[in-house]
């Protein structure tokens, strides 16, 4: 009769099977080989590559940094006018005015003191009706620049024809001149006379 096994001689066998199972398994392992990538390339070129890349992007950065230094030590030179280009035909460059002539300009209304009216501004004399009556019939509807104050084109409209102007600095229309064209208002003259036309 075959001698039956205990619960403990099992429970050994089961025991030494695993322990077969793993040393196999770890032989197995331990004669595969790793398969390289397909590109040929391994992931110690590739992190040294990117470290390479990274110091010469510092590198590069730190030579901008001097360099930008460098620049911030040189002086700048601004010329008082810039000339018009004159080797190339049908350009003209804007004439800049003196820092003098902008500062007039903000002087003539300084937006920190109360507006006084003058003289001239409460009564109109009988030359300044007649320029009036002549400018009467013209409104006007816009002004318009580029990036410097002496572009400025004013739009005025006849009122009576419908048909609308586009006036310069020292246009005239009928006998009158365009003397300074502002944001919000046109200064008009004619024979020493005055007239300012609002939007």
């Amino acid at each position: 009769m075959a001698k039956k096994e205990t619960a403990e001689e099992k429970l050994l066998k089961i025991i030494e099977a695993t322990k077969q199972a793993k040393a196999g398994a770890s032989a197995v392992h331990a004669t595969a080989k790793v398969p390289k990538p397909a590109i040929g390339i391994t992931f110690q070129q590739i992190n040294a590559a990117l470290i390479a890349a990274v110091v010469a992007g510092l590198i590069f950065f730190a030579y901008q940094i001097n360099s930008g230094f460098a620049l911030l030590g040189q002086d700048v030179s601004v010329p008082d006018g810039v000339a018009a280009a004159k080797d190339v035909p049908g350009v003209q460059v804007p004439q800049m005015k003196n820092l003098a002539y902008y500062l007039d300009q903000i002087a003539l209304r300084n937006i920190f003191q109360p507006y006084e009216k003058k003289a001239a501004d409460q009564g109109a004399s009988s030359a300044e009706i007649g320029l009036q009556t002549k400018m009467s019939k013209y409104k006007l509807v816009g002004v318009a620049w580029l990036d410097v104050p002496e572009s400025a084109t004013a739009m005025l409209e006849d009122t009576g024809k419908h048909e609308t102007r586009f006036l310069r600095e020292g246009d005239k229309i009928e006998d009158v001149k365009v003397k300074a064209i502002y944001t919000d208002r046109v200064v008009f003259s004619c024979a020493n006379e005055e007239i300012t036309i609002k939007l």
